[in-house]
């Protein structure tokens, strides 16, 4: 699936996505990541979302979103809901969808300049 361009070609945007691979501006990324609009950390340890701790998701935390997009593989999955209310404690919303819907997301409110983060959990 391919996206369309960010007007901004310093704001890191997901181009394209497919099934266990999403290029992120020009550089291809095939294992869980998270990014914002001006950071990517390529290897993120989140290999299956039925195991995602609350440890794993406030790694997140440090690049204080507004809200987490939260892509959980090829279908959506919702983890456990201590995990929401984790977030929400701290004032960040957390939305959960599958990979290509959490892109597709991300990338529209990046252009509404919002502090939004994107993770995605690469399963293969």
């Amino acid at each position: 699936m391919k996206f369309t361009e960010h007007r901004d070609s310093n704001i890191l945007s997901i181009k394209k996505y497919q099934a266990g691979e999403a290029w992120v501006n020009d550089k291809k990324v095939t294992t869980s990541c998270f990014l914002t609009q001006h950071e990517l950390v390529e290897h993120w340890d989140c290999q299956d979302i039925k195991t995602l701790t609350i440890e794993q998701l406030s790694e997140l935390f440090r690049l204080q979103p507004e809200v987490i997009i939260l892509g959980t593989g090829e279908t959506q999955f919702f983890p456990d809901p201590a995990l929401f209310s984790h977030c929400a404690q701290q004032g960040i919303g957390l939305e959960v969808m599958s990979n290509a819907a959490a892109c597709r997301t991300y990338n529209v409110l990046t252009t509404e300049d919002r502090k939004v983060l994107l993770a995605l959990v690469m399963t293969g």
